[in-house]
């Protein structure tokens, strides 16, 4: 007959019957567990937490200030940042080694005297390391999003130790960030403005150099006062002409004048007046003998027939004429000669002016073109001094505010305010109950893992029901276990 095998089938049911028969081993292995929990807990020491806060505020160490240029210059650091940082320095392991120096190995170490006074550098790296150790797993910083205050806390088995070394974590820290944090900007600066200072003595020397040169006290000034002067030259001169061809032309009416006058003319003219003196007379004769006369009679006929013979002759012009006649000089000849004589010696001096205002006007612009040859090389060197010059003064005034902000900040809290200092705990803290209920817990749930690991795993019916379940076959009868 083959063999028939069949698959043990478990339901629910059946769980809790079988791990009923796997009690004992259940609690074994709950009681070892435990054991060794409790034999743990209770090997833990007792230890004291210090605790002390930090208010962190946002200071001139996060505020870019770039050595150089304006960009992004006054971006600050968010508070987060800053926290973050300053706990960085709070945990590096250089701050604790100088904790370490400072307390000494026997407030960290008080259970290890062997190690307070190391001799040889292998204890000595030993009892660092001890101690190290010991400051790195009893240092704890916490913080918040959005605070800026950290809350320091420091765990140790003796109480003072642990208010000792919280508070020379401390005081070492506010003394090691100006470290982390040193004047880098005032040196650069300091560096930046001795190099700008030798180009600028450099520089200063080439233009002095070039001035001496060229003979050019100062660039700007001559250049305007040659412009100036060429300006007034040029002016002078053409008034100078003006005034020339004004005088020329005076002199050209002048001397066509005297071409037309006679340089002498009548002064004084004597007529001879005795026949119109005879006239007279004889008609004044004649009114005193009307007197005594008739007018036809023949003395006043006599008187009539002299003064028409008189005046016939002053008719035919034979009875009036010159007595005498004087010729003199002609006065408007004369004036018109001088006007010549002073136009003539004005235009000389006229001729002679514009002649030297052309040379000093010559003079001026090849001074001007002078300067406009070297203008380009004086500007460059102008430029250099400026800009050079303009570098040092910003440098200057940059040095100067910092070294106030240093001075400021040197022995003040700006960055960094202790809210308060660790003091001394007066209740011990330990993990014992936290880790009894660990390894009871523990312990029920791996004895309970593993009856559920033997019931399942073991083989046999527990009753008839899942026997016959399992074979498929129906139980007949069934009989209770007996022991004899």
């Amino acid at each position: 007959m083959a063999s028939v095998k069949r698959q043990l089938r478990l339901e629910p049911a059946d769980i809790l019957p079988r791990l009923r028969r796997e009690v004992w081993l259940m609690l074994l292995v709950f009681i070892v567990l435990l054991g060794l929990g409790l034999a743990v807990a209770f090997s833990m020491p007792s230890t004291y937490t210090a605790n002390a806060s930090l208010l962190m505020q946002v200071s001139k160490d996060y505020v870019y200030d770039p050595l150089a240029g304006d960009a992004a210059r006054g971006a600050i650091a968010d508070i987060d940042q800053v926290v973050q940082s300053e706990v960085e320095i709070l945990n590096s392991n250089e701050l604790k080694k100088r904790v370490i120096a400072k307390v000494g190995y026997r407030t960290v170490l008080p259970e290890a005297p062997e190690m307070w006074t190391p001799k040889g550098d292998a204890q000595v790296r030993a009892a660092d390391a001890a101690a190290l150790k010991v400051l790195q797993g009893g240092f704890e910083a916490q913080t918040a999003p959005d605070n800026n205050v950290v809350r320091l806390l420091f765990k140790h088995s003796d109480a003072m130790s642990a208010a000792l070394i919280l508070n020379a974590i401390i005081d070492e820290y506010q003394v090691y960030r100006l470290e982390v944090y040193p004047d880098t900007i005032g040196p650069a600066l300091q560096k930046q403005k001795a190099d700008f200072d030798q180009k600028l003595a450099d520089t200063d020397m080439a233009y002095q150099n070039f001035l001496t040169q060229h003979g050019v006290g100062d660039f700007a000034t001559a250049k305007a006062t040659w412009s100036k002067i060429y300006d007034q030259v040029v002016g002078d001169l053409y008034a100078t002409r003006s005034q020339m061809a004004t005088n020329r032309a005076k002199l050209a009416e002048v001397s066509a004048n005297l071409k037309r006058l006679s340089p002498e003319m009548s002064v004084e003219r004597n007529l001879d007046l005795s026949v119109p003196t005879r006239i007279l007379a004889l008609q004044q004769q004649r009114q005193e003998m009307l007197a005594r006369y008739l007018p036809e009679s023949q003395p006043i006929r006599d008187i009539d027939q002299q003064i028409a013979s008189l005046q016939a002759l002053m008719k035919s012009g034979a009875g009036v004429g010159e007595k005498d006649h004087r010729i003199g000089v002609n006065p408007i000849y004369q004036d018109l000669v001088t006007q010549r004589l002073n136009l003539d010696a004005e235009t000389a001096s006229l001729s002679a002016r514009a002649a030297q205002l052309q040379a000093q006007a010559d003079e001026a612009t090849r001074k001007m073109q002078e300067l406009t040859g070297i203008e380009a090389r004086f500007t460059t060197l102008s430029s250099e001094r400026d800009a050079l010059q303009t570098n040092i003064r910003n440098f200057t005034q940059r040095i100067q505010e910092n070294e106030a902000q240093r001075q400021m900040t040197k022995n003040s809290d700006e960055a960094v305010r202790v809210v308060e200092m660790a003091s001394l705990p007066d209740k011990p803290k330990s993990l014992k109950r936290i880790v009894m209920i660990m390894a009871f817990l523990f312990a029920a749930f791996t004895a309970l893992c593993a009856g559920l690991l033997r019931a399942v795993t073991r083989r046999g019916f527990v009753d008839a029901d899942m026997a016959g379940r399992s074979l498929g076959l129906p139980v007949l009868a069934r009989a209770e276990n007996k022991t004899a």
